[in-house]
């Protein structure tokens, strides 16, 4: 299975036991794949826990029953796999701010936790995309090493100049903020001319101590569009195909009709390698954005 049917495979899953108790281990080995690898897949790509994502769609779907049924609260709570009433009120409470017996007696709007729409799931290779999510950065600084690219390089050349830089320049900049974070900052200003300018780099504090034959840039604060890409593989493999397959994913199907126009000239790869291991990456892109519509 790619990673997108393992994905839908585990959404399935937990629909069809909503009314049983059920692990992560129980999950996994439907899956096939490995607990450590569908926690870190589910949790990177919606930003929750799968098992913090089954007990809020038992405790949505639990509404209805509160509402339309008059069936005991402690029967509920049992038919939705809760060992105890206890435990059920608290993580009903905890979830949506009231008791199951407030919901129950007095007309209120909550927040639900629907199933997972698998078709805001793009898969990319061995790898998956969700639906987008939106960051303020403040102005931050770069430095690391330029290079022009032309159109016709091929899709490996960016991925070679950030090898490069990652693991034989990067020590020489006196003052990262995180070293084993790495931005692919990519400059698209000239690229009506057929190329663009891809610098390799990590966060600095200033840009007062720039090595020789690196570059600075000086970054300002911007609402960003941040899609997440997760997948088996290793960053070392990235190449400018998958990202590009991605970029086009974000522009042509979200960007272009979502009401957003871009701010600016550049965009940035974010990579925290520390999170990258087992063939296992993180790398999210940040688009700056601006609303489309007139003031």
């Amino acid at each position: 299975m790619d990673l997108k049917e393992i994905i839908a495979t585990c959404i399935g899953f937990v629909e069809t036991k909503l009314y049983e108790k059920i692990s992560l281990d129980d999950i996994a080995e439907h899956c096939r794949i490995s607990k450590y690898h569908l926690h870190r897949l589910f949790k990177s790509l919606t930003g929750q826990t799968l098992m913090d994502y089954v007990q809020a769609r038992k405790l949505s779907a639990s509404i209805f029953e509160l509402k339309d049924t008059n069936k005991r609260i402690i029967d509920i709570a049992m038919d939705y796999g809760f060992d105890y009433e206890q435990s059920y009120i608290r993580a009903f409470r905890k979830k949506f701010g009231f008791t199951p017996l407030k919901v129950r007696s007095q007309p209120m709007t909550l927040v639900i936790q629907e199933k997972i729409n698998l078709d805001e799931i793009l898969s990319v290779s061995n790898s998956v995309i969700y639906k987008p999510s939106f960051v303020f950065k403040q102005k931050f600084c770069l430095i690391g090493v330029k290079h022009k690219i032309m159109n016709k390089s091929g899709d490996k050349v960016a991925n070679l100049y950030g090898r490069e830089f990652f693991y034989q320049q990067r020590q020489h900049i006196l003052n990262p903020i995180d070293p084993e974070v790495y931005f692919g900052y990519t400059d698209w200003s000239d690229s009506e001319h057929g190329c663009i300018y891809y610098m390799p780099s990590v966060q600095v504090p200033d840009l007062t101590h720039i090595p020789p034959g690196m570059e600075g840039v000086s970054i300002p604060a911007h609402k960003y569009v941040v899609f997440r890409f997760v997948g088996f593989f290793r960053p070392d493999d990235l190449n400018g195909r998958q990202v590009g397959r991605l970029l086009v994913h974000m522009y042509s199907k979200w960007i272009f009709k979502s009401g957003y126009r871009f701010a600016d000239q550049f965009r940035f790869e974010y990579i925290d390698t520390k999170l990258s291991k087992d063939n296992y990456c993180e790398l999210e892109v940040y688009q700056p954005i601006v609303d489309a519509s007139p003031h």
